[in-house]
């Protein structure tokens, strides 16, 4: 079984695995729409973490880990946990960077619009703001930005997630002002 990691799992790796794969979907774009009070946020202030939104012309690159043989099902139970704010399964096929390298499926964990942490489209600024503000058990908002952001750009520098890049570019222009704040 194959798993993609689109979000967090491209860079918390704290399951195992038996072998990864850099790689995309096609008919999704990543967005920070999902709500996340588990996490990256708390209740009633929660932080922004990514979904797949569906898009016919869209395409997301990440990782593809195949679990273990054996460990399947433990691995599935513990990523579900993991994953357990609003996202359900679903398979997808997976491209690997690698053309020599046959498509295969993989599972995806996505939040969807009918779940309770989904917080849907909002200006960039708007989101922005949020993302600097929230703070989780997981930590800053900020780092699984960042995190994510760095990730992306080694992986597959040729990428160009706008909506991505973007925040992290907003939100490192709040870091700034709020620096250049406390330095007055």
């Amino acid at each position: 079984m194959w798993v993609f990691g689109y979000g967090s799992l491209i860079w918390k790796v704290d399951f195992p695995y038996e072998e990864k794969m850099v790689g995309r979907i096609q008919g999704y774009s990543r967005r920070f729409w999902q709500g996340s009070t588990d996490h990256r946020g708390v209740p009633g202030k929660p932080g922004r973490v990514v979904t797949l939104v569906d898009d016919p012309e869209g395409c997301v690159w990440g990782v593809a880990y195949r679990l273990p043989a054996g460990q399947e099902c433990e691995v599935k139970a513990y990523l579900d946990f993991r994953e357990k704010g609003g996202y359900r399964t679903t398979t997808v096929v997976f491209y690997p960077k690698d053309s020599a390298v046959e498509p295969f499926d993989v599972l995806l964990y996505i939040g969807t619009h009918e779940n309770p942490n989904y917080l849907g489209p909002a200006p960039l600024e708007e989101i922005a703001e949020q993302i600097f503000n929230a703070v989780g058990p997981s930590g800053r908002n900020t780092e699984y930005l960042f995190e994510l952001a760095d990730s992306i750009r080694s992986l597959v520098p040729e990428d160009v997630d706008e909506h991505l890049f973007s925040l992290e570019k907003l939100v490192k222009g709040l870091l700034e002002k709020h620096q250049n704040l406390n330095c007055l």
